[in-house]
């Protein structure tokens, strides 16, 4: 099957304008199939341009990789703007993230010291063994 290209990339690979190409397209000079052109067509038509339909194709796909290329990086790489945006919300959260882990933090020595403290207040020597465990694991999980 011969390589087909629409009318735009045909008259930009010939160095044709549009309206010419679609004028011959509307006279009967050069057949359409559901809006390309046939390469092959194209080098019979334009003979003097001396462009073989290797060359033709392979300027093609240049052109098709390049605007693959230029769509890829617009939609998945952000401008710096955006991406200075995305960095200060980071920020932001991390700061709030890190003060809420400072608090919680904070809670449990507290908790730690009260524990440490409560044994003595206890009568009972049945009820310190216990507290005086959880206190350890307490103090140990703090310093991991």
């Amino acid at each position: 099957m011969a390589q087909q290209v629409n009318i735009a990339k045909a008259a930009h690979l010939l160095g044709i304008s549009r309206h010419e190409l679609q004028r011959l397209v509307h006279d009967g000079d050069l057949k359409t199939f559901e809006g390309q052109v046939d390469l092959e067509a194209l080098c019979e038509r334009y003979p003097a341009l001396a462009i073989s339909e290797v060359t033709i194709v392979e300027r093609v796909a240049a052109i098709r990789g390049g605007a693959f290329a230029r769509r890829v990086r617009e939609t998945v790489m952000p401008d710096q703007g955006e991406l200075e945006s995305r960095l200060q919300r980071r920020t932001a959260e991390w700061a709030t993230e890190r003060a809420l882990a400072d608090k919680y933090r904070a809670v449990l020595e507290e908790l730690a010291r009260r524990l440490a403290r409560l044994p003595q207040e206890i009568a009972e020597p049945s009820a310190r063994g216990p507290l005086l465990e959880l206190n350890r694991w307490l103090v140990e999980q703090l310093k991991e």
